[in-house]
């Protein structure tokens, strides 16, 4: 019953803000704004309530990935069919192709090279062989020079003069020579056949790799649904820039492309302020409304929280200037699954937290920030430091300075922020 007595008393205080803002506005810039009275409230005790609302994407809890494919020497893939989001599929159904003309070009390409190198094999091969029979004959040619030369000397041992047979032992030794020579250059070209041989059936090899590269790559133009479900098209970074997978996107191998989820179980995925985040912890409860069912109240569960900001720059890779505030990424996870969620939709996250079960409270509106010092004007319009501990979004802690039933004036000329309290106050 406290509690609600406490809330209907912050309503009335946002309501006399509200006032107090129309007076002001409607007031002329020569009228004095010290002439316009300013209400007063009593600082009583009573829970201090964090109460906001954040909007979000609503995720399934988990889903199967399609990337494009791994391709070894493919930079870019281009789109040529996609199934569109909702889509009911089986496994193994094609659910998008990518574009073949530029991988039929190069296979085409690599099979000239081919040919090319299976042809410069067979005539490496037959000139080797040609050039195996030339030596090997001259090698008999040889043995026979020596041979002969030897029955010369061996015929002519008592028929000749010792001049001439000593000229026929040298012919022996020439011959010998020569052989030994014609042998060497046998026992090298082997040596050389076999390394030219080796390279030339290298060269093959590696393009006919190519070859069946490009011919798997060509298989994997068509990819097919890892299993059965209903496709989704999430936001990715397609080739470095953040898009929807579409007819004509260029992507990079590896890209995530679509998404297959499970429709049984969903989470919210919100980006609040450091200051919010620090009051948003594990376990909190949530009140999620989906855009698509404005009248539908869920209740959700804050199951993770980063430990690190981004800013939206960073996220969505833009360089806006209105992107640079830091947020927290906070996902909270949804205790029912109605048929009418979608991945992908949006929601209002609704959270209200109790800092403080018996706080002695005062309205932001009524406190003013001078250099680190937070000040309010008592009704009788005695200025009073005060020293503030938690806030929520217009109400702050009192920890030192105020009585309950002191009477503070609201409308302070520069009020103060949650991000100006003491040092205390979350962040």
């Amino acid at each position: 019953m406290a509690n609600n007595s406490m809330i209907i008393l912050m309503k009335s205080t946002i309501s006399a803000l509200a006032v107090l803002a129309a007076l002001l506005g409607a007031c002329s810039p020569q009228e004095d704004a010290a002439e316009i009275p300013r209400p007063a409230v009593a600082v009583a005790r009573g829970p201090l309530v964090y109460a906001s609302s954040f909007f979000g994407e609503l995720k399934a809890a988990s889903s199967q990935a399609i990337h494009a494919p791994e391709l070894s020497g493919v930079e870019y893939l281009t789109v040529e069919t996609v199934l569109p989001d909702g889509t009911r599929v089986k496994k193994d159904d094609v659910v998008l192709t990518f574009a073949k003309g530029p991988l039929e070009d190069n296979l085409r390409s690599d099979q000239t090279e081919l040919d090319v190198t299976e042809a410069e094999l067979q005539k490496t091969t037959y000139d080797l062989e040609q050039e195996r029979v030339r030596l090997e004959l001259d090698v008999k040619r040889k043995q026979m020079a020596v041979e002969r030369a030897e029955l010369f000397v061996v015929e002519g041992v008592n028929l000749i003069s010792r001049l001439d047979l000593d000229k026929y032992r040298l012919d022996v030794s020439k011959a010998k020579i020569e052989l030994d020579l014609a042998s060497r250059a046998l026992r090298a070209f082997t040596q050389k056949r076999t390394t030219a041989l080796e390279i030339k059936r290298l060269r093959v090899d590696a393009a006919r790799r190519k070859v069946e590269e490009k011919r798997a790559h060509l298989t994997n133009m068509e990819v097919k649904a890892p299993a059965e479900g209903m496709l989704y098209g999430p936001y990715t970074r397609l080739n470095w820039v953040r898009g929807k997978v579409a007819v004509g996107s260029v992507c990079r191998p590896g890209d995530k492309l679509l998404e297959i989820p499970d429709l049984s179980a969903y989470e919210a995925e919100i980006f609040v302020r450091q200051r919010d985040a620090s009051l948003l912890e594990i376990g909190a409860q949530a009140t999620l409304t989906p855009s698509a069912s404005p009248d539908m109240r869920l209740k959700a569960t804050v199951s993770a929280r980063d430990d690190f900001a981004t800013t939206r720059n960073e996220r969505l890779g833009t360089e806006l200037p209105e992107n640079n505030l830091k947020e927290i990424r906070v996902v909270l996870k949804l205790e029912e699954a109605p048929e009418v969620l979608r991945p992908g939709g949006t929601a209002r996250v609704d959270v209200e937290i109790v800092l403080s079960e018996a706080a002695l409270l005062v309205p932001l509106a009524a406190v003013t920030d001078e250099a680190g010092q937070s000040f309010v004007t008592l009704e009788s319009g005695q200025r009073k430091p005060v020293k503030l501990g938690r806030s929520s979004t217009v109400m702050a802690e009192v920890l030192e300075g105020l009585s309950e039933g002191d009477r503070v004036l609201l409308g302070a000329a520069s009020p103060a922020s949650p991000a100006a309290l003491a040092p205390d106050t979350p962040r």
